[in-house]
């Protein structure tokens, strides 16, 4: 189990979290109120049932608490509205949704529990937003079945992944020949690729994780810090990978450095000249799996629906994800979203016990590179 750490910005977010009623660096614990003692409540009885009596019961209690629950997630809409409508599909109960980046699902949910106003009964995040809540006392304790098909090494202390983002390059069929291709990371320092490739405003996790790639594979500092310098140099830097997705079908970038690959398959769908693979099927650039995961909150309005969701989504929603070109965090059968890519381990631990030294490194690395909107 790692030790849940706070984001970059959370220090600074801390400080105006005095002017919505909590005091800056104390945990929120919004769990110790009346609110908390009867979610936390509802979440141990479904904990310790057997599965199909569990289920039967959070549907049963979820039913007659008004029947909707309210989920913040960092999804891309189109999807956070195909798989929420499949859950209320096969279960009856209805979803609010809140849809934003993932420090805005993170700003927002603090801000709200510090207030004692918490809008979520759960959350469905990227793995450094969630370790942020989880170490605010933000979630409550979900045990179910749901998260027993979850690998032992997608649970941490306080949320479960039910999904992986797929950071890896992808590219505009028509500005981008197979021929033109990068092989490796290393290949993007070429001088060929300037003012072609896009790389991300926020993703300094990816940064981490491409540096440790290197220094476990022989590099040194000085190598590394100017193979940096020469692919910044040829890069512009977009913010949101939704935003660079869409650049890249409309022929702006001919090159995603790095981005979700279904956000790539979603432009695809649309008939976007897009894809993260060659004819052939295959990527050699590794492809980082970073876990995304879901929670149920300490103080849910509805905890049973709570619970609900997120034992579905565990469970049979994972094949839903499939459905959505999502990489599920379970092994589900039929699951092609990552045929043809060189998955290689995310470092979660690593980066987070680093956080915001990476987060500083990154920033000033890409300070002067121009910016897209």
């Amino acid at each position: 189990m790692r030790k849940p750490t706070m984001t970059a910005g959370l220090v600074t977010l801390c400080v105006t979290l005095a002017a919505c009623g909590g005091t800056p660096g104390q945990n929120t614990d919004i769990g110790s109120g009346s609110a908390g003692k009867a979610a936390d409540a509802v979440y141990q009885k479904l904990n310790n049932m057997p599965e199909a009596q569990a289920r039967a019961e959070a549907l049963k209690e979820a039913k007659s608490a008004g029947g909707t629950v309210s989920l913040y997630t960092s999804m891309n809409a189109d999807i956070a509205d195909k798989v929420t409508a499949e859950f209320t599909k096969q279960t009856g109960i209805k979803v609010s949704t809140y849809r934003g980046h993932s420090e805005d699902v993170l700003q927002r949910t603090l801000q709200e529990a510090s207030a004692n106003r918490l809008g979520a009964d759960v959350v469905e995040t990227d793995f450094a937003e969630m370790d942020a809540l989880g170490g605010k006392k933000v979630f409550g304790g979900y045990s179910g079945a749901g998260g027993k098909q979850i690998d032992s090494r997608y649970h941490y202390d306080s949320w479960i992944a039910d999904r992986l983002n797929i950071l890896v390059d992808g590219w505009n069929t028509k500005l981008m020949s197979p021929n033109d291709l990068p092989k490796s990371w290393e290949d993007l320092a070429d001088p060929r690729y300037k003012g072609k490739i896009s790389i991300e405003q926020t993703d300094n996790d990816w940064y981490e994780n491409v540096t440790k790639w290197w220094k476990d594979h022989g590099k040194s500092d000085q190598e590394i810090e100017q193979l940096w310098q020469k692919i910044v140099a040829n890069a512009k830097v977009v913010n949101g990978h939704i935003t660079m997705a869409d650049l890249l079908a409309a022929g702006q970038t001919a090159l995603n450095v790095e981005n979700y690959s279904y956000e790539y398959a979603v432009v695809a769908k649309k008939g976007a000249p897009v894809a993260d693979v060659v004819p052939g099927g295959t990527n050699p650039v590794p492809a980082f799996a970073r876990p995304n995961g879901v929670g149920v909150t300490a103080a849910a309005k509805h905890p049973a629906a709570a619970w609900l969701f997120a034992d579905w989504v565990l469970s049979d929603g994972q094949k839903v994800l499939v459905q959505q070109g999502l990489t599920p965090a379970s092994k589900v059968p039929g699951d092609t979203t990552t045929q043809g890519l060189n998955v290689v381990p995310f470092d979660t631990a690593g980066y987070e016990a680093q956080q915001k030294t990476w987060a500083d490194q990154w920033d000033r690395l890409i300070s002067s590179t121009p910016k897209l909107k």
